[in-house]
């Protein structure tokens, strides 16, 4: 059997292998808290139910044009101008199946056998292996704790060469929460004024910001429009995951240009789910509500972990996800988290997955009430080590 070799070079992705393992344990029996989550533990909003429901009623069950139905295109793209600061229109805007398809497709519409790609590390575990698939190259750019895992001018300066086509900027980050503010973002943004690349602005978690912080959009930075492609979606804001819708905004040029690989792969994006993703643009309520629910997880959780020895949380700023310093505990990152679920049934993520060693993501898609018992089995199992 002859497989392709740039398929036999990907690894399988650790967050849903661990993920599937905590609900196979789930399903025996066991009282598993599940840290290892990457999706809001909430249900899909009734009235987004409702809206599917009509649609199937209604027999809006055919093809869509490939770059997805004009109504939702054209209120992503209103969405975009009022809440993002960056002007839009439906030719702008492309529907996937999911927000990692539009990365995907990004990435392959952009880059050429030989080209760099710059991830800083640590990263988000399907970065390098979209970028394998492409025949470019992967340069990670290692982030310092110190400065809080961000990414800084002089550390992208450094980093860019005559081959680097496409920076991939994740924020707020999975897998360490944090996010830039306007400052920090106009400081990034000079660089890449004098540089031949594109940003692939993955902001996929750009509503579960927290401390009253506001997220910018990097496309709505000076002169960075052309340069990016912002990556968006409902799975996150929406408690979508299944549904499989996201979005890519970009030149309109370059979203023609993309728009013929989706019509030769996937066709069109679902459109059910288009039209639930149409009825969840006009609520923007919930996603408050679910935003002040995360804050309060979050706060629990950064103060229990923090009262436990040889372990330190980084506070997240954003997202559902708490990166945690272990390596006091002398365990690798993958013995620690496959310990913890056989000794303590707590589930989370070796951030080994994500570049880096001695660190573990934890998860607060979860209730107060796991949280809280997740503290006190970490705290058991670290104590007893």
């Amino acid at each position: 059997m002859s497989i392709n070799p740039q398929v036999l070079s990907l690894t399988k992705s650790a967050t849903l292998k661990i993920t599937a393992l905590t609900k196979q344990i789930k399903r025996e029996g066991k009282d598993v808290v599940n840290f290892a989550a990457g999706e809001p533990d909430f249900d899909t909003p009734d009235f987004i139910k409702t809206a599917a429901k009509k649609a199937i009623d209604q027999g809006f069950t055919k093809y869509t044009p490939s770059s997805g139905d004009n109504r939702l295109r054209e209120a992503i793209a209103n969405k975009l101008k009022i809440n993002n600061g960056i002007l839009a229109d439906k030719e702008n805007i492309i529907v996937t199946s999911g927000a990692k398809y539009a990365i995907f497709i990004a990435l392959l519409s952009l880059l050429s056998d030989g080209d760099e790609v710059l991830i800083p590390l640590p990263y988000w575990v399907s970065y390098p292996e979209m970028v394998k698939l492409t025949s470019a190259k992967v340069k990670f750019i290692e982030l310092a704790e110190q400065n809080n895992f961000k990414l800084t001018p002089k550390l992208l300066e450094e980093s860019i060469t005559d081959k680097t086509k496409v920076l991939i900027f994740n924020y707020p980050n999975n897998p360490t929460g944090i996010t830039y503010n306007k400052k920090e973002l106009r400081e990034i943004s000079e660089i890449i004024k004098g540089a031949n690349i594109h940003v692939i602005s993955d902001e996929i978690y750009e509503v579960l910001v927290y401390d009253k912080k506001s997220h910018i959009s990097f496309a709505s930075l000076d002169s960075m429009q052309d340069k990016t492609l912002t990556v968006g979606g409902f799975s996150k804001s929406f408690a979508m995951t299944g549904w499989r819708v996201g979005y890519l905004a970009a030149n309109k040029d370059l979203v023609k240009e993309i728009s013929k690989i989706v019509g030769h792969t996937t066709s069109c994006p679902c459109s059910v789910s288009q039209a639930a993703a149409l009825a969840a643009l006009e609520d923007t309520e919930w996603q408050a509500q679910i935003s002040l629910k995360f804050e309060e997880r979050r706060d629990l959780l950064y103060k229990g972990l923090g009262d436990i020895p040889k372990i330190k949380p980084l506070k997240p700023e954003g997202t559902f996800y708490m990166f945690c310093d272990i390596s006091q505990t002398g365990l690798t990152s993958f013995d620690f988290c496959s310990r913890l679920l056989e000794e303590e049934l707590v589930s989370c993520i070796p951030a080994s997955s994500f570049g880096k060693e001695g660190y573990i993501r934890v998860s607060f898609s979860t209730s107060l009430e796991q949280i809280n018992k997740g503290i006190n089995r970490i705290d058991s199992f670290i104590r007893q080590l």
